[in-house]
């Protein structure tokens, strides 16, 4: 489970307690990192739900591409090639990794109608890959919908029914529509009022894929890609209602100690000075990546590792929803082709001997950034236990080819990432 530290909250949230008053500092609440089904690098890879996460995560670009184009009125500069398929704080929140890449944490929605400072409770993914939340209506009576927890605007002094309509891509071959709501949203202790949200008719079946499936989900990118049209996503609404101590959120992502803070930065969960790069165009968190390098250890003791950088300047999109790390395919190619003994096995995807342990590193305002070896290998190949699947991933071809990489899980593991909605700019700094 990933802990989101948070300012104002209480360690244990009774079912009748109400968030505690903002105070200064940080608090945080310990996590657990929720365990993913498949052990990777240990275990053979799980080859179909690879590329379902990737169709999926591409499948969100293009449904974000048209809703840019209806709020902004002009076309995304990145939608060419991709594939149809109170007081001022700091808070960080409990988060959980359901095993896809997807991190969740409480977030309490609503004001009680019945039992004062009770707002209803929701396990929600938290996606830097959107900007539209979401959760279930409690007029979905299904057993899959029932499992959850279910948004009731009966039982809520601050709801409000927008009159409008929403269909939201939650994969690449599944949506979910229903309702758009305003409503009080609040994480760790910081209370936004008159958040646009979703509330869907259906439990989205791709989500129960999950070892834990969540409630539903938080977008933390900019409203410009949006499906609700003319509102802001959480943070920026935070922001703009003057809920944060500074106008940044950040994650610490891993298999123990993971957190999200809002409203600063967790000076104990890196080191060293953070690098900073500016946001390209808000709609993502979108930024030039200044190339993918490869290492490779030396075959002999005392042995010089061999180090090549195949792949140059492109723009990148940083995701928390995805566990991958997808390139244009050309680029992908070569970065393999750095690899001795890597192969493409289809659809997009490449194995390389898993004893070369490369190390993958990917370059931010001039400064590399390595992934673990163990994070890059996602385990042996069905009926090759020598070769692993590498965990960057090659979108379809397009005409013209996609001109963008996507950042997920992979490498957001291995840094601890920073984003700053004021001054539109994302930092990368070393774990602690």
């Amino acid at each position: 489970m990933l802990t989101i530290a948070f300012v104002l909250f209480a360690l244990q949230l009774s079912a009748t307690a109400s968030p505690s008053p903002v105070m200064g500092g940080i608090q945080r609440i310990e996590l657990t990192r929720r365990q993913p089904s498949i052990a990777n690098h240990t275990a053979p890879a799980d080859i179909q739900r690879v590329g379902q996460d990737v169709l999926g995560t591409l499948g969100k670009y293009t449904s974000a591409f048209k809703y840019f184009q209806e709020n902004t009125g002009k076309a995304h500069d990145l939608v060419d090639g991709v594939t149809n398929n109170s007081k001022r704080a700091v808070a960080t929140e409990p988060l959980a990794d359901d095993g896809v890449a997807l991190y969740t944490g409480l977030v309490l929605i609503g004001t009680s109608a019945t039992v004062p400072n009770v707002p209803q409770r929701f396990t929600m993914g938290f996606d830097t890959g959107s900007a539209s939340s979401f959760v279930v209506s409690a007029s979905c009576t299904t057993t899959t919908c029932q499992a959850h927890r279910r948004y009731n605007p009966a039982l809520s002094t601050t709801s409000r029914n927008l009159n409008k309509p929403f269909t939201l891509k939650v994969s690449d071959t599944e949506s979910v529509g229903g309702a758009q709501y305003s409503e009080t949203m609040s994480v760790a202790g910081l209370t936004a009022t008159d958040q646009v949200f979703g509330v869907a008719n259906t439990y989205p079946n791709s989500f129960s894929s999950y070892t834990t499936p969540p409630d539903g989900r938080v977008g933390m990118a900019y409203g410009a890609i949006s499906a609700f049209k003319s509102s802001t996503s959480l943070p920026q609404t935070l922001n703009d209602q003057r809920a944060l101590t500074t106008p940044v959120f950040a994650f610490r992502l891993g298999a123990t100690g993971s957190e999200l803070t809002l409203g600063g930065t967790d000076p104990t969960a890196f080191t060293g000075t953070v690098t900073y790069v500016p946001v390209t165009s808000r709609g993502f968190w979108q930024v030039n990546m200044d190339g993918v390098s490869v290492s490779i250890p030396p075959t002999t003791v005392g042995g010089t590792a061999t180090v090549t950088k195949p792949v140059s300047r492109t723009q990148a999109i940083l995701d928390t929803g995805s566990q991958y790390i997808i390139g244009d395919a050309n680029n992908v190619a070569k970065l393999y082709a750095a690899i001795p003994g890597s192969t493409a096995i289809g659809n997009g995807m490449y194995s390389y001997p898993c004893a070369s342990d490369p190390t993958v590193s990917l370059t931010f305002g001039g400064v590399s950034f390595p992934i673990d070896p163990t994070l890059f290998n996602q385990g042996t190949v069905p009926g090759n236990t020598d070769q692993c699947l590498g965990a960057v991933v090659a979108a379809p071809q397009t005409k013209p080819p996609q001109r963008f990489w996507s950042v997920g899980d992979v490498f957001l593991q291995t840094v601890y990432s920073i984003y700053d909605v004021s001054q539109n700019r994302v930092g990368f700094a070393t774990l602690r």
